[in-house]
C-alpha cells in the first residue's frame, strides 16, 4: 500500500507540473506590446525629500489593449490622477503619460532608487487572461551637500547702433543640492549691482542690465559672490569679458545682368549682388522691383559677405529695373536699402543691327620688327536695317568711320599698319542700334607670326698658310749632265755585280766548310810540321815517333779500288805491317797529292 501511494502520489505531481508548463509556455510564447519608462528629478539627495517624476505608458503593439492598465505608487498605492481612477486602456499605439511628486523616504534613499508599478492583463493564444506586472525604476543617490551655481549670458542685441541701448541677461541656477543665499551680481556696464536673496536647490532666477552705446564698444564682465546654506564663507564667481561691438553698417545693394538686350520673348537673367563691408548681419531679407512686385525672400547676408541672387524675366517690352531691399538686422532694426537703375532693351529680330567683319593680312610671318602689313578689313551688314557711323578700330586705337552700310551692303578696308611684334590682331566695329544701344561686332582673330629670314651659311675661317720656299738649282751643263748619268748607270751595274759575286763567294765558303768537316770524319789525323816527309822523322820530332814510321806504310790505292761505302771520291790511307820499303819516288808523288788536297 506504501508503494501505491507513493506512485499515485508522484503521478499527481507530474500532471501538475505538465499544467504549469503549459501555462508558463503559453505566457513565454506571448509578446508583451506594454512599454514603461521613468525619469526623475533631481537624481540625488541628501536627505529625505521630493523628486519630480515622469512617466510613460505606451501600446507598440498592433492590436488594443482590452483591459486597462493600473499604475501604483512606490508604496503600492493606486496613482488615481493617471487615467480613470489609476486605470487607462491603451489603444494599439498609443501612449500615456504621467508626472507627478513623490516624496523619497529614508528605506528608499538607502535603496538608491523610486519604483513605480504598472498591472494589466494579456490574452493568450487560448483566449485566456494572464495577468501582468510591469516595473519602472530610476536611480536617486544619496549623497552630502553639493554647491554649485550655473551662471549663463546673453546679450541683446548682438551688434548696438551709437545711441541704442544694449541687455545683458544673466541666468542664475542652483544646480546644487543646498540652498544658495546672498547672491549679488556685478556687471560691469552697469554701476548698480543687483542682489538675489535666496536659490533654492534646482530653482533658477533671472537679472537683466541695460547700457547705452556712445561711439565706441562696450565691455560686459561679471563678479558673482554668494552663500551656500548655512556657511557663513562668500564665495566668488568671475564672469569673463565679452566685447559688445558698436554697429558699423556698411551694406551696398546693385543689379546687373550679362545680357544688355534681348528679342521679344526671350528671358533676361537678372542679378542681384549685395555687398556687406559692416560688421552688421541682416536675416530675412526680401528684395522687391516697383514693377514686378516681390522677387526674392528669406534672404541671409551676414557682416563682411557678399551674397548674389538671380532671378530670370521674360520681356515682351523694353524694362528698366530696380530693387528695394528690407533688411531685419541684428541691432533690432529694419532698414530698407535701393539699388540702381538697369534698362533692359527688347529688339525686334527683324530691326536687329548685325554686323560682320573679315580681317585678312598680306603675309603669315614677318621676318622683323618692327614690321609693315598690309591689313584688309571687309564689313558686311547683314541685317535688315541701315547702319550708320560705324566706328572701326583696334583695341582702343581708332582706325577709321564708315559713314553707312545700307542692308546686305559691304565695304573694304585696306590699311598699311606699322607693327610693333608679331601676335594676334582683332579689329572692332561699334555702331547703334533701333534703340539707341551701342553695339559692337568683332572680326575674326589673325594670327601674325614671326619667322626670321634664314641666315646665309657660315663658312669656317682658315688661316692662310705661307707657300714653300722654293730653292730653283743653277742651270747644269748638259755634256756634264750626261756623263753624271752614265757614271751613275756604270756603277749601279758594278754594285750588282759586285752583290752577286759575294752571294756566290758565300755559297762556296759555306759548301766547302761542309766537305771539310766530312773530310775529317774520314781520315786519320796527320802531324803538322814545317814539312810532310815520310822517309825521314822531322827535326823536332820526338824520339818515339821514328820507329812508327819505320813500322808503318802507306799504300795507294787507285780511286777505281776504293771499297764501298766511301761518298768522297779521293784518296784512302790505310795502315798495314810493311814488309818491304816503299820507294822514295812514290812517297814524293803521295805527298804532293796529299797537299792539292788539303788545298
Amino acid at each position: 500500500m506504501t508503494f501505491a501511494r507513493k506512485m499515485i502520489r508522484f503521478a499527481g505531481l507530474l500532471v501538475m507540473a505538465a499544467v504549469l508548463f503549459g501555462l508558463c509556455t503559453g505566457a513565454w510564447a506571448m509578446t508583451d506590446p506594454v512599454e514603461f519608462t521613468i525619469q526623475v528629478t533631481p537624481d540625488s539627495l541628501t536627505a529625505p525629500g521630493d523628486v519630480q517624476v515622469s512617466l510613460r505608458v505606451a501600446n507598440t503593439g498592433t492590436t488594443d489593449m482590452k483591459d486597462p492598465v493600473t499604475l501604483y505608487d512606490p508604496a503600492g498605492n493606486v496613482v488615481a490622477s493617471f487615467g480613470d481612477g489609476g486605470s487607462y486602456i491603451l489603444s494599439a499605439g498609443a501612449f500615456r503619460t504621467w508626472e507627478g511628486t513623490w516624496k523619497m523616504t529614508d528605506e528608499q534613499l538607502n535603496a538608491g532608487e523610486v519604483v513605480y508599478t504598472l498591472k494589466y492583463h494579456l490574452e493568450d493564444d487560448n483566449g485566456d487572461l494572464i495577468a501582468m506586472n510591469a516595473t519602472a525604476a530610476a536611480k536617486v543617490a544619496f549623497i552630502g551637500e553639493r554647491v554649485d551655481l550655473s551662471v549663463s549670458r546673453s546679450v541683446t542685441p548682438e551688434v548696438v547702433r551709437s545711441g541704442k541701448e544694449v541687455t545683458v541677461t544673466y541666468e542664475l541656477y542652483n544646480s546644487g543640492n543646498v540652498d544658495i543665499r546672498d547672491i549679488r551680481v556685478k556687471e560691469a556696464i552697469s554701476r548698480t549691482a543687483q542682489k538675489v536673496e535666496k536659490l533654492q536647490a534646482g530653482e533658477k532666477k533671472t537679472l537683466t542690465f541695460t547700457a547705452k552705446l556712445g561711439n565706441a564698444d562696450l565691455t560686459s564682465s561679471a563678479t558673482i559672490t554668494y552663500k551656500a546654506g548655512d556657511d557663513t564663507k562668500t564665495q566668488t564667481k568671475d564672469i569673463a569679458e565679452l566685447t559688445i561691438p558698436l554697429a558699423q553698417p556698411n551694406l551696398k545693394i546693385e543689379i546687373a545682368s550679362p545680357q544688355t538686350g534681348v528679342n521679344i520673348g526671350e528671358a533676361v537673367k537678372l542679378q542681384v549682388i549685395f555687398t556687406n563691408a559692416g560688421n552688421v548681419a541682416y536675416s530675412n531679407v526680401s528684395v522687391s522691383d516697383a514693377n514686378k512686385g516681390e522677387i526674392l525672400t528669406n534672404l541671409s547676408i551676414p557682416a563682411g559677405a557678399t551674397v548674389t541672387e538671380e532671378k530670370e524675366f521674360r520681356l515682351t517690352e523694353m524694362t528698366t529695373f530696380k530693387v528695394t531691399a528690407t533688411l531685419p538686422d541684428n541691432t533690432g532694426e529694419t532698414k530698407t536699402l535701393s539699388s540702381n537703375e538697369l534698362t533692359i532693351g527688347v529688339f525686334d529680330p527683324e530691326k536687329t543691327l548685325l554686323l560682320t567683319l573679315n580681317l585678312t593680312a598680306d603675309q603669315e610671318n614677318v621676318q622683323k620688327t618692327p614690321a609693315d602689313v598690309r591689313f584688309t578689313l571687309t564689313v558686311t551688314n547683314n541685317s535688315n536695317i541701315k547702319a550708320e557711323d560705324i566706328a572701326i578700330t583696334h583695341g582702343e586705337t581708332e582706325i577709321t568711320t564708315i559713314d553707312a552700310l545700307e542692308a546686305g551692303e559691304s565695304k573694304t578696308l585696306v590699311r598699311d599698319v606699322r607693327i610693333s611684334q608679331a601676335g594676334k590682331f582683332r579689329f572692332t566695329a561699334s555702331s547703334k542700334d533701333t534703340m539707341n544701344n551701342v553695339v559692337s561686332f568683332d572680326s575674326n582673330t589673325l594670327q601674325v607670326g614671326y619667322a626670321p629670314a634664314t641666315a646665309a651659311p657660315t663658312v669656317e675661317v682658315r688661316p692662310t698658310v705661307a707657300p714653300p720656299r722654293t730653292v730653283t738649282p743653277a742651270p747644269v751643263d748638259p755634256v756634264l749632265y750626261n756623263t753624271r748619268n752614265a757614271l751613275m748607270t756604270v756603277a749601279g751595274v758594278l754594285g750588282a755585280l759586285f752583290g752577286v759575286a759575294f752571294l756566290l763567294f758565300a755559297v762556296s765558303t759555306v759548301m766547302r766548310l761542309k766537305n771539310k768537316n766530312k773530310s775529317k770524319k774520314a781520315y786519320d789525323h796527320l802531324e803538322l810540321s814545317e814539312k810532310r816527309d815520310y822517309t825521314e822523322p822531322a827535326e823536332n820530332a820526338d824520339e818515339e815517333q821514328a820507329p812508327v814510321a819505320e813500322e808503318a806504310a802507306v799504300e795507294v790505292v787507285p780511286v777505281d779500288e776504293k771499297p764501298a761505302g766511301d761518298g768522297e771520291g779521293g784518296y784512302r790511307f790505310s795502315r798495314e805491317a810493311a814488309e818491304e820499303e816503299v820507294p822514295q819516288e812514290r812517297h814524293a808523288v803521295n805527298t804532293q797529292k796529299t797537299d792539292e788536297e788539303e788545298e
